[in-house]
């Protein structure tokens, strides 16, 4: 399965921040440089704001063939950040009186859809806007017809059919799931509402009184010349549409404009929108520790307030983020898949090193295809892997978008051998099985792929793709998704502290039956129980496992997630 996602706050998200730089620190340029050089980005722009001052750091090109240089004008897909441009929107009705935080979502909607409830609650406004609607973070019948552009061709109809269907699972408010159907919906709402495209809303609303010219949804000739073009494992992708689901991450902006929005954020100058912004960035929902405002992200250091978001589409990465209280922000966009969100984390405080990049196994596999074709690439791989795996960044990711390139391309041959050796390398990862599964059946071949999409069911009962194309195929999934019954005592046994690295720990507490995860300054999350010890999460593809130590005590988990197993020994 292509990994359809605008990107939430992922379980290895660290979040702890000590303390705020005055300006970009050669460290952080250093690492940069490292990231482009080591092919793990293609272009990186960065932002250090400090009141009115701002420090700019750029490095890297606009794409891979014509060594255009990217600089703070460069334009880029922003992803999640969306998000809070769209209740930056809703903050904005709330503080002029037209809505109130409390509306029912069917007060906005028409008549003929059926809004789903549970025990007498109705979603609201609020509940989308602080992820706790209990609506999935992606609709059950998003199905693209291109997965390189998979969300332009979602329609109002879809969403509509989804939501008069759907059954929530869990009591409205209760607990924090990140939507990116959610927050697409109240986008949609607030078009409703003002009569006016998200687009309108967004311009005129935020953009033209943040002095923000280059921040839309549709690309003007300016930002054609200017765009920052995707990439995804050192392959240029397609840029994506977002209609229906705009509000979730449809928006692309420059850095200097993301400058401005910060800056706004931060009271540096208050434009007409700025009540609204203040507004949004108060504590709306607050469980288990976990706090988040409208849409924006906390960490706590100390006294302080980390308030920040991060984004990511197919072919790009953003990151902003800001200490409350004080005018010192931070802006990091990227046009390829490769994080950069620790360099914004760094200028914000965070004392870890960073890790000396890797340069992407897909990249050296890709050129060895042009050149010498697949056979030939899979032997250099498995040979790399066996006597140069320090060297190279090896994931299930890596080759999974290489066979999607390839298969966009109708190099279908290609695209199969690569998703095979995509399984043989990760036996125990979910993904490469649906992603093989669906090559198959793009061959015709439904009896292979039936097989590997149950092995990724199995893997991962939470895989909706899996359990989806399954029943259009006739197949009875129901002895697949066994529900696993452990006595409260074991559940017990499993809570505690766990250090994945210094500095970050995963927290496993139980309330009755049900076991949590939640790791340092993020939400808490559900683990379900596929076996005695093994656990998988439904909010992001990863799975847990606890494990004994010789006096037969837990004395660690190990976290499954993206084809690693990393360890993180029991402190408490």
């Amino acid at each position: 399965m292509k990994k359809i996602t605008l990107l939430f706050v992922a379980l290895l998200a660290c979040l702890q921040v000590v303390s705020q730089s005055e300006k970009i620190s050669e460290e952080v340029k250093t690492h940069a440089q490292a990231l482009v050089d080591t092919e793990h980005n293609v272009g990186i722009v960065i932002a250090f704001i400090n009141g009115d001052t701002v420090d700019f750091f750029s490095v890297g090109t606009t794409d891979l063939q014509n060594n255009i240089p990217v600089n703070e004008q460069s334009v880029f897909e922003i992803g999640s950040i969306s998000k809070v441009f769209t209740t930056t929107l809703l903050a904005n009705e709330i503080v002029n009186g037209t809505m109130k935080l409390t509306d029912p979502i069917s007060k906005y909607l028409p008549k003929e859809v059926s809004i789903p409830s549970r025990n007498g609650r109705e979603i609201t406004l609020l509940d989308l806007a602080t992820h706790t609607s209990g609506l999935p973070r992606m609709p059950n019948n998003f199905e693209p017809k291109n997965p390189n552009n998979p969300y332009v061709d979602y329609t109002q109809e879809l969403m509509y059919a989804f939501l008069s269907s759907y059954e929530l699972p869990r009591d409205i408010g209760s607990e924090y799931e990140y939507s990116n159907y959610g927050m697409g919906l109240l986008g949609h709402i607030l078009e409703r509402h003002t009569g006016k495209s998200y687009e309108d809303l967004v311009i005129e609303k935020i953009a033209l009184p943040c002095e923000m010219p280059n921040t839309k949804l549709v690309f003007n000739d300016y930002m054609k010349s200017h765009l920052a073009k995707p990439h995804a494992q050192g392959v240029e992708v397609s840029n994506w549409d977002l209609t229906s689901l705009a509000g979730a991450g449809g928006i692309r902006a420059t850095t200097k404009d993301m400058v401005q929005f910060i800056k706004a954020n931060m009271g540096v100058f208050k434009p007409s929108i700025y009540d609204a912004m203040a507004f949004s960035q108060k504590v709306a929902y607050e469980n288990n520790g976990m706090k988040m405002g409208l849409g924006w992200n906390f960490a706590q250091n100390g006294k302080d307030t980390v308030v920040w978001h991060n984004g990511a589409t197919a072919g790009y990465r953003s990151f902003t983020g800001f200490i409350k209280g004080t005018q010192k922000g931070v802006v990091v966009l990227g046009n390829s898949d490769g994080d950069i969100g620790r360099l914004g984390m760094k200028l914000l405080g965070d004392p870890r090193p960073f890790s000396a990049p890797k340069v992407s196994i897909q990249t050296v596999i890709n050129k060895e295809i042009e050149t010498n074709g697949i056979q030939s690439a899979i032997k250099l791989y498995k040979k790399l892997n066996a006597e140069s795996s320090n060297d190279y960044t090896f994931s299930e990711d890596a080759l999974n978008t290489l066979g999607y390139k390839y298969a966009a391309e109708n190099k279908d041959e290609i695209a199969l051998e690569l998703f095979k050796l995509n399984v043989e390398s990760y036996p125990n990862a979910s993904n490469p099985y649906d992603s093989l599964g669906e090559m198959y059946l793009k061959l015709e071949d439904t009896t292979n792929a039936i097989s590997n999409y149950t092995k990724s069911l199995q893997l991962n009962p939470a895989n909706d793709n899996a359990q989806s194309v399954l029943t259009q195929l006739g197949v009875d999934t129901s002895k697949l998704k066994v529900d696993v019954t452990i006595p409260e005592a074991t559940l017990e046994s499993y809570c505690g502290k766990y250090e994945l690295q210094p500095g970050f720990v995963i927290t496993i507490t139980r309330k009755d039956k049900q076991l949590f995860a939640q790791a340092t300054g993020q939400p808490q999350f559900e683990l379900f129980a596929s076996d005695i010890n093994k656990f998988y999460l439904k909010v992001v593809e990863a799975q847990v496992t606890f494990n004994t130590n010789d006096n037969d005590e837990i004395g660690s988990l190990t976290l499954h997630q993206n084809g690693q197993n990393m360890p993180a020994k029991r402190i408490k």
